[in-house]
């Protein structure tokens, strides 16, 4: 009786808590998107207008699609009459038992998108558990009062948790806001974006864009609820959330729930690694050179490399590897020349041990030097020769490795024999699906063939490594 009086007056029935997949990618995939909603939502209701766009989005489809569902409700929290909502910390350590529990724990990757107050939850439990900030790739927070409310959106706020926790100058938001910005300030160790609806009221700009740097904010249009079912001739939100969860750049090939997952095994690595680099093996070292470097952090490879007295051929070959990505980034002939020395030596090194997979690794980059660095065809040319020369000793051998049939491509696309660069890419990108290799071997292909007249050859390596837009 007394329950049919307050719905009577507006007080919504809490929703049962539940997690629920969505769309499942595959049977073992690695990867998931988990949609948190805001004050009176739901997994079922909040995000139907959404869902269809983001699951017909192609560098998605690697992506398994789920929900959470807390309960949230205009009931009033009184105590000794029924069971009350949690407060927004007790959301943060339910929604983070959730992620580390059975149920998410296949997944080595996780985005976490919320809308609203779900957004203050995100916050709170990535604060209070580490564990989670480790599989979390990605955060995108949706009309998030990250700075609280200066006006409550419920006249019974005095008997409400969840709302008292939202107040703007409230001691949840003073809490989090404090501890945020002690803990990630602005560089989180994962992609952030902030969006606020351009006719959003509920939420001004103030509230849930203001505490972070402009980098991290977006608008896109609608208010408060709109903005989660935009038009069908606006995609932008769609666009804006695919593009930040797969963090794409010109040249990225692959899945990108791979891509996210190999970055997060990446700072894993460096975590393990870093701390004690100076006494690392060369084994390692190489591994946490390229693992830095990977994360945007090629200045430290370089630093670490090029602090030991004595190299060997892979350490060589890996300090010449971040010259030469920095020269093809910011074209200083300094760094062309110091790569191409470096690999030199690395070769050398490589002959005299008759290591012939790490001879053919240091020639074809020398050959991809001599074509694209010294502009020097013949000399590349007679590099990729010599590199073909090495694969056939190192399969002779049982010396090859995972680059052979890259190396093999790349040395045909030098020789401009088109049907073999190829058949040895397409055997390359078949064999292999890790992110990293193919988009570096990708890079070397599309910077040697950038003013080929031949465009359809461009277009066809682009068709082999995936990438649906090779700027023909």
């Amino acid at each position: 009786m007394f329950e049919s009086l307050l719905g009577f007056f507006g007080f919504g029935q809490t929703p049962k808590p539940s997690i629920a997949c969505v769309r499942k990618s595959s049977a073992d995939s690695k990867a998931a998107i988990v949609f948190v909603h805001g004050f009176t939502g739901s997994g079922a209701t909040t995000w139907t207008g959404l869902f269809p766009g983001l699951e017909a989005q192609a560098n998605l489809k690697g992506w398994d699609i789920c929900t959470i569902t807390y309960a949230t409700s205009r009931s009033l929290d009184i105590s000794g009459l029924w069971a009350a909502d949690a407060d927004l910390k007790t959301l943060g350590k339910l929604l983070a038992t959730d992620l580390l529990a059975a149920g998410f724990a296949s997944y080595d990757t996780l985005v976490l998108i919320a809308h609203s107050m779900g957004g203050l939850v995100v916050q709170r439990a990535l604060l209070d558990f580490p564990d989670l900030v480790q599989r979390t790739r990605c955060v995108i927070l949706l009309g998030t009062p990250s700075n609280g409310l200066k006006k409550s959106a419920w006249p019974a706020s005095l008997w409400k948790r969840q709302l008292r926790d939202m107040a703007w100058g409230g001691p949840f938001v003073e809490t989090l806001r404090a501890e945020w910005k002690a803990k990630f300030g602005d560089k989180p160790p994962f992609s952030f974006l902030a969006v606020a609806g351009e006719r959003d009221q509920f939420v001004p700009t103030e509230s849930s864009l203001a505490p972070f740097p402009p980098q991290q904010q977006a608008v896109v249009a609608g208010n408060h609820v709109s903005m989660l079912s935009p038009a069908a001739d606006d995609d932008n939100l769609v666009e804006l959330i695919s593009r930040r969860i797969c963090d794409e750049k010109d040249g990225d090939v692959g899945d990108s729930g791979l891509r996210m997952i190999e970055r997060g095994e990446f700072r894993r690595l460096i975590a393990k690694y870093y701390p004690n680099a100076d006494g690392l093996d060369e084994r390692a070292l190489v591994q946490l050179a390229i693992a830095l470097d990977a994360d945007g952090r090629r200045d430290e490879a370089y630093r670490l490399l090029s602090k030991r007295p004595k190299l060997e051929s892979d350490a060589l070959g890996a300090l010449a590897g971040r010259l030469k990505r920095e020269w093809l980034e910011k074209r200083q002939k300094a760094d062309g020349d110091a790569a191409f020395e470096h690999y030199e030596k690395a070769l050398e090194l490589a002959k005299a041990k008759k290591d012939f997979s790490q001879a053919y690794y240091h020639g074809i980059n020398l050959a991809f030097l001599e074509f694209v660095f010294k502009d020097d065809r013949e000399a590349a040319q007679k590099r990729a020769r010599q590199a073909l020369r090495d694969c056939e000793e190192a399969e002779r051998t049982g010396d090859a490795d995972e680059w052979l049939e890259a190396t093999r491509g790349e040395a045909e696309l030098i020789l401009n024999d088109k049907d073999a660069a190829f058949a040895a890419y397409r055997k390359f990108v078949n064999a292999f699906n890790d992110p990293w290799k193919l988009a570096s071997s990708y890079l070397n292909a599309r910077t040697i063939t950038a003013n080929h007249p031949n465009r359809e050859l461009v277009r066809r390596l682009g068709q082999i490594f995936g990438d649906p837009n090779p700027n023909p």
